[in-house]
């Protein structure tokens, strides 16, 4: 979100629209400060990482209707799309990776130096093969342009 908010603003300059970014990035400043002071006072620390990403969350969804708005329409169509693959490819990926740890953690533990890497790296990996090969069957382009990176060839999605 925070690379978003980046480049939607960068899309304002480029039209010549400085106020339109700043008037939004104040008002959720002022949601930041709103979000960490009720969250700190429940979940501690956490509450300071949690409101800098609810506030950016509406930063970027309050650029995105400004810019909209001002562009009549931004042809986000297949973006939005691949987005209704990629929400639940992320969701199932993180929970196998979670099964992974949690299985990691119950048969070998982390007693040692290499278990404790194998317990980051082994979900982190799965998690992520699991996340590309379902973005590579529903054919996200992203998805087989990494595999045409990695194997050096196009691969198809039926075989």
């Amino acid at each position: 979100m925070f690379s978003m908010n980046n480049i939607l603003a960068r899309a304002f300059y480029a039209l010549g629209d400085i106020q339109t970014p700043m008037k939004i990035s104040i008002v959720c400043l002022g949601l930041n400060l709103i979000f960490a002071i009720f969250l700190v006072q429940r979940i501690r620390e956490a509450g300071l990482g949690a409101a800098n990403t609810i506030s950016a969350l509406c930063n970027t969804l309050l650029l995105t209707y400004a810019l909209r708005k001002k562009l009549s329409g931004l042809g986000l169509t297949g973006f939005r799309n691949t987005l209704f693959v990629l929400i639940p490819a992320a969701l199932v990926a993180g929970t196998v990776a979670y099964g992974t740890l949690w299985l990691w953690e119950r048969q070998l533990g982390h007693q040692n130096l290499p278990l404790k890497i194998g317990s980051v790296f082994v979900p982190l990996s799965i998690g992520g093969l699991v996340y590309w090969a379902i973005s590579w069957v529903a054919k996200v382009p992203a998805a087989h342009d990494i595999a045409r990176l990695a194997f050096g060839r196009r691969l198809r999605a039926d075989g």
